[in-house]
């Protein structure tokens, strides 16, 4: 709720907080403030003015339109090589990735359906790559692209794209141990063995998708490495990746203090909401970031040309 009070005397003027309601009765009340500190602020009836419920942040993240939350997406996983056609955004990294190699349709391509595929299919074919385009699960685009002779072609069931209020995050999370976390900017060669879909791509294309946004931060346990993981804030979104553990050090907590860390980094860094990408049988992931208030906002799948798609 937001409650506005009156300051202490001398000073008539009012101010608000909004947080968590805690506890009110006789005396006054008590709010859990949402910020980066977390302040319990007490505020005694006679100076209270007003009070109001306002929505859970969540249920306000839920109602933003999907094509925006793809765009905060986009900006925390970035390809090395983009080409907008209208609001699409065809991107490349050298096939490192589903993210970083398909097009972003949050938008209009500004050209007639069958002639922006075309050019999309061009665009891959120049790179050697195959076409990819990413739609999100039940959108117009959808039945557009199986009337162009489209296909589904990875991730039939869609990737889960879930959401979080970090602030009700933190308060709700159970830190697991003590085991210390270690952030940097640059990404290590056990950090890559480690998160395992590197294999088989160049250090440098891993390397400038990893760590291409301005504010990243790469985690790591251990010496030698029990457990990684990957935040990347824009926009005051904090986007979450690449938490792993190695088997014989699961179920200890580890993962928990990853995710800790990186939501403490992303508030230092004027984040206020989360996000991340899993998939809808990746049981250990939901399960690990329940806690956080994770909820799914969209689904998406990608879509490739069919035998009989034009060219």
């Amino acid at each position: 709720m937001v409650v506005r009070y009156l300051l202490d005397d001398p000073d008539p003027r009012a101010t608000d907080v909004l947080g968590t309601l805690v506890s009110y009765d006789d005396a006054g009340l008590a709010v859990l403030a949402d910020r980066a500190d977390h302040e319990l602020v007490r505020v005694p009836r006679e100076r209270i003015v007003a009070g109001k419920p306002v929505p859970p942040r969540t249920d306000t993240l839920l109602r933003m339109r999907p094509e925006r939350l793809q765009r905060i997406c986009d900006a925390g996983w970035p390809a090395l090589e983009v080409e907008q056609l209208g609001q699409w955004r065809l991107r490349a990294a050298n096939g490192f990735t589903g993210r970083a190699n398909s097009v972003l349709t949050a938008g209009e391509p500004g050209l007639p359906l069958r002639e922006a595929l075309a050019r999309v299919r061009r665009f891959y074919a120049e790179r050697g790559l195959p076409p990819l385009v990413q739609v999100v699960i039940g959108s117009d685009l959808e039945t557009a692209l199986a009337g162009a002779g489209w296909r589904i072609g990875r991730y039939r069931e869609g990737v889960l794209v879930q959401v979080a209020d970090i602030a009700a995050g933190r308060r709700t999370s159970a830190t697991g141990g003590d085991t210390p976390v270690e952030l940097s900017g640059t990404l290590s060669a056990g950090w890559a063995a480690l998160y395992g879909r590197a294999g088989g791509y160049d250090d440098d294309t891993v390397a400038r998708v990893l760590t291409g946004p301005e504010l990243v931060a790469l985690a790591s346990v251990g010496d030698p490495l029990i457990a990684i993981g990957r935040g990347a804030v824009a926009g005051g979104w904090l986007g979450l990746a690449a938490v792993e553990v190695v088997p014989e050090h699961r179920r200890e907590g580890v993962a928990r203090r990853v995710v800790d860390t990186l939501l403490a980094w992303g508030v230092e860094r004027g984040a206020r909401s989360a996000y991340l990408q899993t998939m809808p049988d990746n049981a250990a992931a939901i399960a690990l970031y329940r806690p956080y208030g994770f909820v799914t906002h969209h689904r998406y799948r990608f879509w490739v040309p069919g035998d009989h798609a034009a060219p």
